[in-house]
Protein backbone atom coordinates (compact mmCIF):
# COMPACT_ATOMS: atom_id res chain seq x y z
CA UNK A 1 0.00 0.00 0.00
CA UNK A 2 1.03 3.55 -0.52
CA UNK A 3 0.31 7.04 0.82
CA UNK A 4 -1.81 7.58 -1.96
CA UNK A 5 -4.44 4.71 -1.20
CA UNK A 6 -4.25 5.74 2.54
CA UNK A 7 -5.03 9.36 1.72
CA UNK A 8 -7.97 8.08 -0.54
CA UNK A 9 -9.01 5.65 2.05
CA UNK A 10 -9.51 8.39 4.87
CA UNK A 11 -11.21 10.70 2.54
CA UNK A 12 -14.02 8.35 2.83
CA UNK A 13 -13.78 8.11 6.14
CA UNK A 14 -13.73 12.04 6.72
CA UNK A 15 -16.35 12.51 3.97
CA UNK A 16 -18.94 9.27 4.30
CA UNK A 17 -19.30 8.12 0.74
CA UNK A 18 -16.86 7.68 -2.10
CA UNK A 19 -18.66 10.70 -4.16
CA UNK A 20 -17.96 13.04 -1.74
CA UNK A 21 -14.29 12.26 -0.96
CA UNK A 22 -13.79 12.54 -4.87
CA UNK A 23 -15.24 15.63 -4.67
CA UNK A 24 -13.31 16.85 -2.26
CA UNK A 25 -9.37 14.87 -3.63
CA UNK A 26 -10.04 16.87 -7.34
CA UNK A 27 -10.24 12.80 -8.52
CA UNK A 28 -12.44 10.80 -10.76
CA UNK A 29 -14.62 8.61 -8.74
CA UNK A 30 -14.05 5.18 -10.51
CA UNK A 31 -10.19 6.26 -9.76
CA UNK A 32 -11.05 6.48 -6.01
CA UNK A 33 -13.19 3.34 -5.62
CA UNK A 34 -10.62 1.14 -7.81
CA UNK A 35 -7.88 2.19 -5.34
CA UNK A 36 -9.78 1.31 -2.08
CA UNK A 37 -10.88 -1.79 -3.76
CA UNK A 38 -6.57 -2.61 -4.28
CA UNK A 39 -6.24 -1.75 -0.83
CA UNK A 40 -8.65 -3.87 0.48
CA UNK A 41 -7.28 -6.94 -1.97
CA UNK A 42 -4.03 -6.35 -0.56
CA UNK A 43 -5.25 -6.02 3.05
CA UNK A 44 -7.21 -9.01 2.32
CA UNK A 45 -10.51 -7.67 4.25
CA UNK A 46 -13.26 -5.48 3.47
CA UNK A 47 -12.81 -1.84 5.15
CA UNK A 48 -16.26 -0.21 4.43
CA UNK A 49 -19.77 -1.61 4.23
CA UNK A 50 -22.02 -0.25 2.00
CA UNK A 51 -25.56 1.40 4.08
CA UNK A 52 -28.07 3.48 2.48
CA UNK A 53 -26.82 6.99 3.87
CA UNK A 54 -23.18 6.31 2.28
CA UNK A 55 -20.09 3.87 3.67
CA UNK A 56 -19.57 2.51 7.40
CA UNK A 57 -16.43 1.51 8.62
CA UNK A 58 -16.03 -2.43 9.25
CA UNK A 59 -14.21 -3.49 12.47
CA UNK A 60 -10.68 -3.85 10.09
CA UNK A 61 -11.68 -0.07 9.01
CA UNK A 62 -11.45 1.03 12.13
CA UNK A 63 -8.62 -0.26 12.83
CA UNK A 64 -6.59 0.97 10.12
CA UNK A 65 -7.91 5.12 10.73
CA UNK A 66 -5.34 6.03 13.37
CA UNK A 67 -2.40 4.29 11.81
CA UNK A 68 -3.33 5.51 8.53
CA UNK A 69 -3.51 9.27 9.70
CA UNK A 70 0.15 8.61 11.20
CA UNK A 71 1.52 7.31 7.60
CA UNK A 72 -0.10 10.28 5.75
CA UNK A 73 1.69 12.76 8.05
CA UNK A 74 4.71 11.61 8.34
CA UNK A 75 4.50 11.33 4.14
CA UNK A 76 3.15 15.26 4.23
CA UNK A 77 6.09 16.00 6.54
CA UNK A 78 8.70 14.51 4.47
CA UNK A 79 7.19 16.19 1.29
CA UNK A 80 7.36 19.30 3.29
CA UNK A 81 10.72 18.68 3.69
CA UNK A 82 11.58 18.11 0.00
CA UNK A 83 9.36 20.64 -0.88
CA UNK A 84 11.49 23.00 0.78
CA UNK A 85 8.82 23.97 3.06
CA UNK A 86 10.93 24.24 6.33
CA UNK A 87 10.88 27.55 5.38
CA UNK A 88 6.98 27.94 5.35
CA UNK A 89 7.18 29.23 2.30
CA UNK A 90 4.05 26.06 1.34
CA UNK A 91 2.66 24.10 4.14
CA UNK A 92 -0.57 22.93 5.51
CA UNK A 93 -1.83 23.15 9.07
CA UNK A 94 -4.55 21.06 10.55
CA UNK A 95 -6.21 22.66 13.61
CA UNK A 96 -8.73 21.66 16.02
CA UNK A 97 -10.79 24.01 17.82
CA UNK A 98 -14.56 23.92 18.87
CA UNK A 99 -16.97 25.97 17.26
CA UNK A 100 -17.41 28.63 20.20
CA UNK A 101 -13.38 28.97 20.09
CA UNK A 102 -13.26 29.49 16.50
CA UNK A 103 -14.33 33.24 16.39
CA UNK A 104 -12.32 34.49 19.24
CA UNK A 105 -9.41 34.07 19.57
CA UNK A 106 -8.92 31.98 16.63
CA UNK A 107 -10.00 34.34 14.00
CA UNK A 108 -8.04 37.14 15.25
CA UNK A 109 -4.56 34.18 15.69
CA UNK A 110 -5.04 32.83 12.47
CA UNK A 111 -5.11 36.10 10.60
CA UNK A 112 -1.83 37.22 12.16
CA UNK A 113 -0.30 33.96 11.49
CA UNK A 114 -0.67 33.73 7.50
CA UNK A 115 0.35 37.53 7.67
CA UNK A 116 3.56 36.44 8.56
CA UNK A 117 3.40 32.54 6.42
CA UNK A 118 0.79 33.63 3.10
CA UNK A 119 1.70 30.02 2.11
CA UNK A 120 0.65 28.19 4.74
CA UNK A 121 -2.67 26.60 4.28
CA UNK A 122 -5.35 26.12 7.62
CA UNK A 123 -7.93 23.60 7.81
CA UNK A 124 -9.82 24.16 11.19
CA UNK A 125 -11.25 20.66 12.24
CA UNK A 126 -14.12 21.08 14.86
CA UNK A 127 -13.73 18.00 17.52
CA UNK A 128 -17.38 17.84 17.76
CA UNK A 129 -20.28 17.77 20.52
CA UNK A 130 -19.47 16.60 24.13
CA UNK A 131 -15.62 16.22 22.84
CA UNK A 132 -12.38 18.60 22.87
CA UNK A 133 -9.38 18.88 20.98
CA UNK A 134 -7.28 15.80 22.30
CA UNK A 135 -9.39 13.15 20.80
CA UNK A 136 -8.54 14.89 17.06
CA UNK A 137 -4.88 14.96 18.41
CA UNK A 138 -4.51 11.54 19.36
CA UNK A 139 -6.05 10.70 16.26
CA UNK A 140 -3.09 12.35 14.46
CA UNK A 141 -5.40 14.08 12.50
CA UNK A 142 -4.25 17.20 14.11
CA UNK A 143 -1.11 18.30 15.52
CA UNK A 144 -2.35 21.49 17.06
CA UNK A 145 -5.50 22.82 18.70
CA UNK A 146 -7.16 25.37 20.57
CA UNK A 147 -9.46 24.55 23.53
CA UNK A 148 -10.39 24.69 27.02
CA UNK A 149 -7.87 23.95 29.59
CA UNK A 150 -6.84 21.53 31.66
CA UNK A 151 -7.36 18.85 29.35
CA UNK A 152 -6.98 15.08 30.40
CA UNK A 153 -4.31 14.09 28.60
CA UNK A 154 -0.68 13.69 29.74
CA UNK A 155 1.15 13.93 26.10
CA UNK A 156 -0.18 16.80 25.56
CA UNK A 157 1.64 20.25 26.01
CA UNK A 158 -0.68 23.28 27.22
CA UNK A 159 -0.10 27.20 26.97
CA UNK A 160 -2.94 29.35 28.60
CA UNK A 161 -4.14 31.95 26.38
CA UNK A 162 -7.34 33.94 28.48
CA UNK A 163 -10.42 33.16 29.93
CA UNK A 164 -14.10 32.51 29.01
CA UNK A 165 -16.70 34.26 31.16
CA UNK A 166 -20.20 32.97 31.06
CA UNK A 167 -22.93 35.09 32.10
CA UNK A 168 -26.71 34.26 32.82
CA UNK A 169 -29.31 35.17 30.32
CA UNK A 170 -32.95 35.66 31.75
CA UNK A 171 -35.53 35.24 29.33
CA UNK A 172 -37.58 38.90 28.54
CA UNK A 173 -40.08 39.71 31.35
CA UNK A 174 -38.74 37.81 33.74
CA UNK A 175 -39.60 39.11 37.35
CA UNK A 176 -36.37 39.88 39.04
CA UNK A 177 -35.11 42.55 41.68
CA UNK A 178 -32.13 44.59 39.85
CA UNK A 179 -28.97 43.73 41.44
CA UNK A 180 -24.85 43.48 40.52
CA UNK A 181 -24.77 40.07 40.48
CA UNK A 182 -27.13 36.64 40.77
CA UNK A 183 -26.16 34.51 43.55
CA UNK A 184 -25.89 30.89 42.39
CA UNK A 185 -28.29 29.49 45.39
CA UNK A 186 -31.18 31.57 43.38
CA UNK A 187 -30.37 28.87 40.57
CA UNK A 188 -32.00 26.16 42.48
CA UNK A 189 -35.48 26.01 41.51
CA UNK A 190 -34.83 28.23 38.22
CA UNK A 191 -35.75 26.34 35.35
CA UNK A 192 -32.11 26.06 32.72
CA UNK A 193 -31.48 25.44 29.38
CA UNK A 194 -28.38 23.93 28.70
CA UNK A 195 -25.96 21.57 26.76
CA UNK A 196 -25.85 17.43 27.36
CA UNK A 197 -23.50 16.05 30.52
CA UNK A 198 -20.31 16.10 28.65
CA UNK A 199 -20.11 20.12 26.93
CA UNK A 200 -18.16 22.45 28.39
CA UNK A 201 -20.83 25.11 30.24
CA UNK A 202 -22.60 22.25 31.45
CA UNK A 203 -19.74 20.89 33.09
CA UNK A 204 -18.84 24.30 34.81
CA UNK A 205 -22.28 24.36 35.83
CA UNK A 206 -22.84 21.22 37.53
CA UNK A 207 -19.75 21.96 39.27
CA UNK A 208 -20.45 25.05 40.55
CA UNK A 209 -24.09 23.92 41.53
CA UNK A 210 -23.25 20.64 43.28
CA UNK A 211 -20.87 22.89 45.07
CA UNK A 212 -23.37 24.72 46.46
CA UNK A 213 -25.44 22.04 47.70
CA UNK A 214 -27.99 21.27 44.63
CA UNK A 215 -28.61 20.51 41.56
CA UNK A 216 -29.55 22.32 38.07
CA UNK A 217 -33.04 22.32 37.45
CA UNK A 218 -32.41 21.61 33.73
CA UNK A 219 -35.50 21.67 31.70
CA UNK A 220 -34.39 21.86 28.20
CA UNK A 221 -31.10 19.96 26.74
CA UNK A 222 -29.50 20.56 23.83
CA UNK A 223 -26.83 19.22 21.22
CA UNK A 224 -25.03 22.16 20.45
CA UNK A 225 -24.42 25.08 22.66
CA UNK A 226 -24.37 28.07 20.82
CA UNK A 227 -28.16 27.18 20.02
CA UNK A 228 -28.91 27.91 23.29
CA UNK A 229 -29.84 31.80 23.74
CA UNK A 230 -32.50 30.87 20.83
CA UNK A 231 -33.92 28.96 23.55
CA UNK A 232 -33.89 31.89 26.01
CA UNK A 233 -35.22 34.62 23.54
CA UNK A 234 -38.46 32.41 23.47
CA UNK A 235 -38.86 31.93 26.91
CA UNK A 236 -37.36 27.90 27.57
CA UNK A 237 -35.75 29.31 30.57
CA UNK A 238 -32.51 31.08 31.59
CA UNK A 239 -29.25 29.97 30.07
CA UNK A 240 -25.36 30.82 30.71
CA UNK A 241 -23.96 31.88 27.69
CA UNK A 242 -20.66 33.05 26.74
CA UNK A 243 -19.64 36.87 26.27
CA UNK A 244 -20.33 37.02 22.73
CA UNK A 245 -23.77 34.83 22.82
CA UNK A 246 -24.59 37.36 25.80
CA UNK A 247 -24.23 40.44 24.06
CA UNK A 248 -26.16 38.93 21.44
CA UNK A 249 -28.88 37.87 23.47
CA UNK A 250 -29.00 41.36 24.67
CA UNK A 251 -29.55 43.02 21.54
CA UNK A 252 -32.58 40.90 21.13
CA UNK A 253 -34.32 42.55 24.84
CA UNK A 254 -33.13 39.36 26.97
CA UNK A 255 -31.17 40.83 30.66
CA UNK A 256 -28.20 39.08 30.87
CA UNK A 257 -26.43 39.21 34.75
CA UNK A 258 -23.11 38.11 36.18
CA UNK A 259 -23.26 35.47 39.01
CA UNK A 260 -21.60 35.40 42.19
CA UNK A 261 -19.38 33.31 41.79
CA UNK A 262 -18.45 34.07 38.65
CA UNK A 263 -18.49 31.27 35.60
CA UNK A 264 -16.08 30.21 33.32
CA UNK A 265 -13.23 28.63 32.04
CA UNK A 266 -9.77 28.68 30.97
CA UNK A 267 -8.87 28.43 27.33
CA UNK A 268 -5.28 28.33 25.61
CA UNK A 269 -2.94 26.48 22.72
CA UNK A 270 -2.49 22.59 23.06
CA UNK A 271 -0.16 20.48 20.77
CA UNK A 272 1.46 17.08 20.79
CA UNK A 273 5.05 16.90 22.52
CA UNK A 274 6.13 14.77 19.87
CA UNK A 275 7.92 16.19 16.72
CA UNK A 276 5.59 18.66 15.00
CA UNK A 277 5.30 19.39 11.06
CA UNK A 278 6.86 22.61 10.35
CA UNK A 279 3.90 24.63 9.49
CA UNK A 280 2.70 23.28 13.75
CA UNK A 281 5.79 24.18 14.96
CA UNK A 282 5.55 27.49 13.03
CA UNK A 283 2.26 28.26 14.79
CA UNK A 284 2.94 26.70 18.62
CA UNK A 285 6.32 29.47 18.13
CA UNK A 286 3.76 32.37 16.88
CA UNK A 287 1.25 31.69 19.67
CA UNK A 288 2.93 30.91 22.29
CA UNK A 289 5.72 34.17 21.56
CA UNK A 290 2.93 36.56 21.49
CA UNK A 291 1.91 38.03 25.06
CA UNK A 292 -1.48 38.87 23.92
CA UNK A 293 -4.03 37.00 26.33
CA UNK A 294 -7.92 37.36 25.52
CA UNK A 295 -10.40 38.27 28.19
CA UNK A 296 -13.69 39.04 28.42
CA UNK A 297 -14.65 42.20 29.39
Amino acid sequence: MDSRQLRYFLAVVDNGSVTRAAEILYVAQPALSQSLRALEAELGTALFRRVPRGMELTPAGAALVGPARQVVQSSRRVDETVRGLVALERGWLDLACPSDLAVDPLTSLVARFRLLHPGIRINVVDPGPNADSSTVLRSARCEVGIDYLPLDESKLATHLLGRRRLLLGLPAGFDRTPAATFPIESLAELPLVAGARGSVVRDELERVCVQHGFTPHVVVEVEHEHNVHLLVAAGAGAAFLTEPEARHAERRGLQVVRTEPELGRDFGLVFRTGPLSPAALAFVTFVTASSERFEDT
